[in-house]
């Protein structure tokens, strides 16, 4: 699928470059979710070196993160002996996650960490055992989600898994105004509208809510986690 560029979203990539330019977007834990879907759902470590696969063959599974930023959960595959590719919106992301990944150990980072648009993706059909996509189909406007999501699924193999995530608390878009992310985009989405987006050829395999609590303000901070299989 080819988009071509906009001045909608020349500004939205220059809104990320500007967040990696000041390092605001500099996270280098994996998130526990995505821990906990690999573990579940691909390889368990049980020791320094050693795993259980969950599904056969996971050692050296082709790994795709959909919006990898500086590379986290890129460097996580590469310890679960996954063969881990990942593209960003932002070039600034991509050249610390090569640097970041290439130290790792993981072979021509250059040519396996691309810069690139999700809706426009220059991989072959089928060609990946599994996608990620962590706090990011949540950070475009959804009709952008929509088409990234049928991209990442033209790539991924029938069988395949997708996990995916997006914040809760409503069904609206909001342009971010404070310093962090600042020009950025946040969309918010219950089950419902999680539904709508996801096109055919999808089964669900499983849906986790989480909510964490601001003591302070009592704000609540909820995510809705979704795993799929390509049919």
């Amino acid at each position: 699928m080819t988009s071509a560029p906009t001045p909608d979203s020349d500004a939205r990539r220059g809104a990320w470059e500007t967040a990696y330019d000041n390092k605001q977007n500099f996270v280098f834990y994996p998130e526990e979710e995505v821990v906990r879907f690999v573990s579940r759902h691909l390889r368990q470590r049980q020791g320094l070196d050693t795993f259980r696969d969950v599904v056969p063959n996971a050692e050296g599974l082709k790994f795709l993160d959909a919006g990898c930023g500086i590379g986290r959960h890129l460097n996580m595959a590469l310890t679960f002996g996954f063969d881990p590719y990942g593209f960003d919106l932002s070039e600034s992301a991509v050249a610390v996650a090569r640097d970041w990944l290439g130290k790792s150990g993981l072979a021509a980072p250059d040519s396996r960490i691309i810069q690139a648009d999700i809706r426009d993706l220059p991989y072959d059909t089928a060609f990946f055992d599994c996608v990620i996509s962590h706090a990011v189909l949540d950070s475009m406007p959804t009709a952008i989600a929509r088409d990234g999501i049928a991209e990442l699924a033209r790539v991924l193999k029938p069988g395949g898994l997708f996990f995916c995530d997006f914040i809760g608390g409503g069904d609206h878009e909001e342009v971010i105004t404070t310093e962090h992310e600042k020009g950025t985009l946040q969309s918010f989405f219950t089950p419902e509208k999680i539904d709508a987006l996801l096109p055919d050829g999808f089964e669900l395999i499983e849906r986790v809510r989480t909510e964490r609590t601001t003591t302070r303000s009592a704000h609540v901070h909820s995510r809705l986690h979704v795993t799929l299989r390509r049919l």
